[in-house]
């Protein structure tokens, strides 16, 4: 049986917010996204499925589930066996809290501290390219003059609208799982700041940023396509996929923008939440979700989880 986890009302300092932890969304601008794993992401570990039940020796059984940070409703759709562990978790563990002090935050790290023009930033030509696209997402050129080029490209991360999404709403899987927690009265726990995540972005050059930004003016009339194509393999369990397209596709990026993807973005990450995530794993059943992109591969959160002593078995 399949529950669908609420709804929130859109607004555009939630969108905005949204849009720069949609680190999925990101890995897509780089190049266009393929039907089919590779070969050799059949045998990566624990590249199949989105929710583990994980417990080391006697201690309390806890769960890590990969999310998608997408608006797609169809996101929303859980079966009963996820929400049944979120439901025996007496605890609930997420990326980072949607709380106004962290939109408010995160608007301001997306923000230029200093006065500048749009147009010499990034050049006529890339701004030029802007003009329409903006008007898609109901804003003018003049509205984003102030954001920083990584920030621009963010909002370029998400299609400004769908079809299955109504007007003036905004569905989040990660947001309204943390609402289903505290209506049950769960211990939240967060596993980063605001400026933790969105700081990574301010170390990019501005050479990385603009080619950030070309990528996402690039993928931008595919947008829709593409993330169809990733919700496809989301919907399967193929989280395997995320990441060795990941790794192709970013063959043809720049070494600084490979590094920051791939190492301070993903694998860096992986290893603070799982160190995190323990200490509350240790003492209490848990709930853990995460992006999905962060569970796979040999620096996956799962395997450096079976590294620590925990065994896992996939639920879903």
């Amino acid at each position: 049986m399949r529950q669908r986890v609420g709804s929130m009302k859109f607004q555009r300092k939630y969108s905005l917010l949204n849009l720069t932890i949609c680190l999925i969304s990101f890995l897509v601008l780089i190049s266009p996204v393929r039907s089919e794993a590779q070969p050799e992401c059949q045998n990566m570990p624990f590249g199949k499925g989105k929710l583990w039940e994980i417990q080391k020796d006697n201690g309390p059984k806890s769960y890590v589930f990969g999310t998608m940070h997408s608006k797609d409703p169809r996101i929303l759709h859980l079966p009963g066996v996820v929400m049944q562990a979120l439901n025996k978790s007496d605890t609930f563990i997420l990326e980072t809290q949607l709380t106004r002090e962290n939109v408010q935050k995160s608007r301001q790290l997306m923000l230029s501290p200093f006065g500048q023009n749009l147009r010499e930033l990034v050049g006529p030509e890339r701004h030029d390219a802007l003009k329409p696209i903006m008007r898609d997402y109901g804003m003018t050129i003049k509205s984003i003059e102030q954001f920083k080029i990584w920030a621009i490209a963010s909002i370029l991360s998400q299609p400004p609208s769908s079809k299955s999404v109504s007007k003036g709403q905004l569905t989040l899987l990660d947001r309204e799982l943390e609402r289903f927690a505290q209506s049950q009265g769960k211990a939240i726990h967060p596993l980063e700041t605001a400026e933790e995540q969105l700081g990574l972005f301010d170390n990019l050059t501005e050479q990385a940023q603009l080619e950030l930004l070309d990528a996402a003016i690039k993928a931008y009339p595919d947008l829709d396509s593409e993330l169809e194509t990733l919700t496809q393999h989301y919907l399967r369990g193929e989280i395997n996929w995320f990441f060795c397209n990941m790794e192709e596709d970013l063959q043809s990026a720049s070494p600084e923008l490979v590094e920051f993807l791939e190492e301070r973005l993903i694998l860096k990450r992986n290893e603070t939440m799982t160190k995190r995530m323990i200490d509350k794993l240790e003492t209490s059943s848990s709930f853990v979700a995460v992006g999905a992109l962060h569970l796979p591969g040999e620096r996956g959160i799962l395997n450096l989880l079976k590294i620590k002593g925990y065994s896992l078995r996939r639920r879903f």
